[in-house]
C-alpha cells in the first residue's frame, strides 16, 4: 500500500457494498411490472449483463470483436475455445433459429435432435473415421468402448433413414437439427469463429434420383439466399470444395469482410464468384513445372511414393491441390505433396516410364516435351487480375471473407458406403443425398464483426439485434411506460416490430453515463433516452440510431419533418412523443 494514499476503512466499503445492493433490490421492487405494466423480461436489473467499461475511443480502436462481445456481456470465454452464451447472445441466437426454422420447414424440412454421442462404426464404414484425423473428439465410456462427439451427422442421419424408410415412396425427405456440435480444433481463435464447441443447423436431403437432388440442392440454395436476406448483413455465394464431406456440388455463403480467413474470387462483369481453392480464372504464360506425389507414412517413420506426376501450370501460378486431387484419387492415410522443378529435371522426368501421364494446364503455353498422354485441364490457382472464365470481357477480384453456410450434393456417396438403397421402377438403386449447413453461434460473431464500428461498440442488424430498442429513463422509471406502450403500437413492414422487443434500463441505482454507454455497446439498433425535459413535459424523446453502417448512410436527413443528426456513429433526432411511432416507421421502413 502507498505510503501517501489514504485507504477507506473497510467497514466504509462494506456499507457502500451493502448499499448497492440494497438499491438494486429497491430498484427491481420499484420497477415490478404490475406497476409499470413493463414486464420482468425488459427490465435490465433481471439480466444477468456483466458489462466492462471499455475506456476511451483511442484505446479500443483495435480492440477484437471476442473483446467487445465479452466486454459487453454476451458471451463468457470458459476455456480455450469453449464459451458461455449469455442471455443477451443467446437472444440473438434465438432470432436467428427462428428466421433458420422458418425458412426450413417453407421448403419442407422436418426438425428433429440426434445424439451427440456417436459410435465409430458407421464412420468406419464410410471410411472418415480414417480421413477426419485429430479433430474429431473421442472418448472412452466405462467399459473401454469408443464414442465420438459429432462434428456433423452424416452417417448417423443415414442410419436412421435406413432403418425406418421401406419405399421410395417415403422419399423425399429433408430432415434437420440445430445443435452443438464439437471440434478439437488445433489452435481455437477468432471467439466463436473457431471454436471447439459450436451451434450448427444441418439438414439433409434423400432423394430418388439424381435429377430430384439436384432441383433439391437448388431449392435449398434459395432457402439460404432468403435466410442471409432476412439477416441484413451483405453476403456472397460462392462455388466451393466440398472438402472431407465429399460429393461433387458445393456452394459456401460468406459475410463479405476484411477480418475473414477466407478468400473469394468474384468477376467484376458476369458475378461469377468463386471460393480461392476452386475458381477458375484464365491467363497466359510459360510452363513452369511441378513434380506431384501421392506419398504414404512408413512404419520406421519414414514415407514412401506410391505414385507422381508431372504438373505444367502458367508461371506466377501454383498449382492447385483441390483441383489435382478431384482428378487423381487418394487412398485414405496417402497425401499429396507438390515440389517445383527445373525445367531441363522436368525435361528428363517426362520421359520416365514410371511416371503417370502429366497434368497441363490450358493456359501454359510451353513447360514440356510435346506429348499425346498429357491431360490437358485446369490446374493452377486462380489469382485476383485473371481473366474471368465464365465471360469474355471480366476480371476477378479478391474479397476476405467469413464463411457461415455451405450446401453440399452428396450424390451416394453415403448411402453406397452404408448401403442405403430403395426399389424404383423395377431397379435397386442408391438414394441420392445433400447435406447442408449454416453455423448459428458463427453467424451471431460475423454479425457483430461485419456490422459494427472499431471503438464505437456494437450495432446489430434489426433482425437479430437482442432488442430492437432499449429505453433509457434518466428521471425514474415511472417514465418509461409510456413510451413502452407507444412502442407496442409501431407497425414497420406489416409487423410490430418492438413486441417483446424492448429493453427498459431500469438501473437507477448506476449512473445516467454509464447506461448511455451501456446501450451503446450492447448495440440496440435505436435508443431512446428519457431526460429531465420529458419528465417534466412528457415530450421530447431522444432518439439515438445505431444501424448497421450501409444501412444507416442510407437514412434521410428528415423524416416526418423531423431532422436527423449524422454523426460517425449515430443518427440522432428529438421527437415528439405523438410523432415517436410515424418517426420510427419511417426511418426503419
Amino acid at each position: 500500500m502507498s505510503a501517501g494514499i489514504l485507504q477507506p476503512p473497510a467497514r466504509l466499503l462494506r456499507h457502500v457494498r451493502d448499499w448497492h445492493w440494497a438499491a438494486r433490490i429497491q430498484a427491481r421492487n420499484n420497477s415490478s411490472s404490475s406497476s409499470t405494466g413493463i414486464p420482468q423480461s425488459s427490465k435490465l436489473s433481471w439480466m444477468l449483463l456483466p458489462t466492462k467499461k471499455t475506456g476511451k475511443k483511442s484505446d479500443t480502436a483495435d480492440m477484437t470483436t471476442t473483446d467487445m462481445l465479452t466486454k459487453a456481456g454476451y458471451i463468457h470465454q470458459s476455456s480455450a475455445g469453449i464459451y458461455t452464451l449469455m442471455p443477451l447472445a443467446q437472444r440473438v441466437m434465438d432470432k436467428i433459429e427462428r428466421i433458420v426454422d422458418d425458412e426450413m420447414q417453407a421448403v419442407g424440412g422436418q426438425k428433429l435432435a440426434m445424439p451427440t454421442l456417436l459410435v465409430p462404426d458407421n464412420w468406419k464404414r464410410t471410411g472418415r473415421w480414417q480421413t477426419t484425423g485429430d479433430e474429431l473428439f473421442t472418448l472412452k465410456d466405462r467399459k473401454q468402448a469408443t464414442l465420438i462427439l459429432g462434428p456433423t451427422h452424416e452417417e448417423e442421419i443415414t442410419a436412421i433413414v435406413k432403418a425406418t424408410v421401406r419405399s421410395f415412396r417415403e422419399l423425399p425427405l429433408r430432415l434437420y437439427q440445430i445443435t452443438r456440435k464439437f471440434r478439437d480444433e488445433a489452435r481455437p481463435r477468432a471467439g466463436l469463429l473457431r471454436a471447439r464447441e459450436f451451434v450448427m443447423k444441418d439438414m439433409y436431403s434423400f432423394d430418388v434420383t439424381r435429377d430430384q437432388a439436384i432441383d433439391t440442392f437448388h431449392a435449398l440454395e434459395h432457402a439460404y439466399r432468403r435466410c442471409f436476406d432476412r439477416i441484413g448483413v451483405p453476403y456472397a455465394v460462392a462455388d466451393a470444395d466440398s472438402g472431407n464431406i465429399g460429393g461433387s456440388l458445393s456452394k459456401e455463403f460468406h459475410f463479405v469482410h476484411r477480418s475473414g480467413e477466407d478468400t473469394v474470387l468474384k468477376c467484376g462483369g458476369c458475378g461469377y464468384t468463386a471460393n480461392e481453392e476452386r475458381a477458375r480464372g484464365s491467363c497466359a504464360g510459360h510452363g513452369s513445372a511441378y513434380l506431384a506425389a501421392i506419398v504414404e507414412d512408413t512404419k520406421d517413420g519414414g514415407k514412401k511414393r506410391v505414385a507422381s506426376r508431372l504438373v505444367v501450370v502458367p508461371a506466377d501460378h501454383e498449382p492447385s491441390a483441390l483441383k489435382i486431387r478431384q482428378a487423381w484419387p487418394i487412398a485414405p492415410g496417402q497425401r499429396l505433396e507438390l515440389a517445383p522443378v527445373a525445367a531441363h529435371e522436368a525435361t528428363a522426368l517426362a520421359t520416365d516410364a514410371d511416371m503417370l501421364a502429366p497434368l497441363v494446364d490450358t493456359c501454359a503455353s510451353a513447360g514440356l516435351p510435346e506429348t499425346s498422354s498429357a491431360v490437358a485441364g485446369d490446374w493452377h490457382v486462380a489469382l485476383a487480375g485473371d481473366s474471368c472464365s465464365q465471360c469474355t470481357d471480366g476480371r476477378l477480384a479478391s474479397q476476405r471473407a467469413i464463411e457461415v453456410g455451405h450446401i453440399f450434393y452428396l450424390g451416394d456417396k453415403y448411402s453406397r458406403a452404408m448401403d442405403l438403397t430403395v426399389m424404383h421402377r423395377g431397379t435397386r438403386d442408391f438414394v441420392q443425398m445433400g447435406c447442408y449447413g449454416i453455423g448459428v453461434s458463427r453467424i451471431l460473431q460475423a454479425a457483430a464483426e461485419c456490422c459494427g464500428s472499431p471503438g464505437a461498440g456494437l450495432r446489430w442488424p434489426a433482425s437479430i439485434a437482442p432488442f430492437m430498442a432499449a429505453i433509457v429513463p434518466l428521471a425514474g422509471i415511472e417514465h418509461a411506460a409510456q413510451v413502452y406502450a407507444a412502442l407496442a403500437q409501431v407497425v414497420v413492414g406489416g409487423r410490430c416490430v418492438f413486441d417483446n422487443n424492448v429493453a427498459v434500463d431500469d438501473r437507477d441505482y448506476l449512473s445516467p453515463g454509464f447506461r448511455l454507454h451501456d446501450a451503446q455497446l450492447l448495440g440496440f439498433p435505436v435508443t431512446l433516452v428519457l431526460g429531465k425535459a420529458f419528465a417534466a413535459t412528457g415530450s421530447g424523446v431522444e432518439v439515438q440510431l445505431r444501424l448497421p453502417l450501409l444501412q444507416q448512410q442510407r437514412l434521410p436527413a428528415t423524416a416526418v419533418g423531423i431532422q436527423l443528426a449524422h454523426s460517425n456513429d449515430e443518427c440522432r433526432a428529438h421527437v415528439p412523443l405523438d410523432k415517436l411511432g410515424e418517426f420510427l416507421s419511417c426511418v426503419l421502413a
